[in-house]
C-alpha cells in the first residue's frame, strides 16, 4: 500500500510562546488506499490522501502562525505608541 509523508519544523522568533498541543515539529503519514486494477480509483484515493495531509498539518501550521502573529501584534503595538508619543511631542513644540 502506498503512502505518503509530510513533515515539518517550525522555527519561530524568540518570545514566542508555544502552542499547548501543537508540536514545533511534526511528520505525518497518510496511506493511500490501493486500488491497483484502476487508475481512475487509485489517483481519486491519492487525492485524498494528500488533502487530508493537507489539512491536518494546515491546522498545525495555523496554530503557529496566530502564536507568532500575537507576538509581532505586541510589537507593532509598542512601537505604534512610540510614533504617536513622537508625534503630540512635536505639535507641543509649535
Amino acid at each position: 500500500m502506498s503512502s505518503i509523508t509530510m513533515s515539518y519544523h517550525v522555527h519561530p522568533p524568540t518570545g514566542t510562546i508555544p502552542p499547548k498541543d501543537t508540536p514545533a515539529s511534526r511528520s505525518l503519514v497518510v496511506s493511500v488506499g490501493s486500488s491497483q486494477d484502476n487508475e481512475k480509483l487509485y489517483y481519486g484515493a491519492l487525492h485524498e490522501a494528500i488533502v487530508k495531509a493537507k489539512d491536518e498539518i494546515g491546522v498545525d501550521l495555523t496554530i503557529w502562525r496566530d502564536a507568532v502573529g500575537k507576538l509581532e501584534l505586541t510589537k507593532e503595538t509598542k512601537s505604534t505608541k512610540n510614533t504617536h508619543d513622537g508625534d503630540a511631542e512635536e505639535e507641543d513644540e509649535e
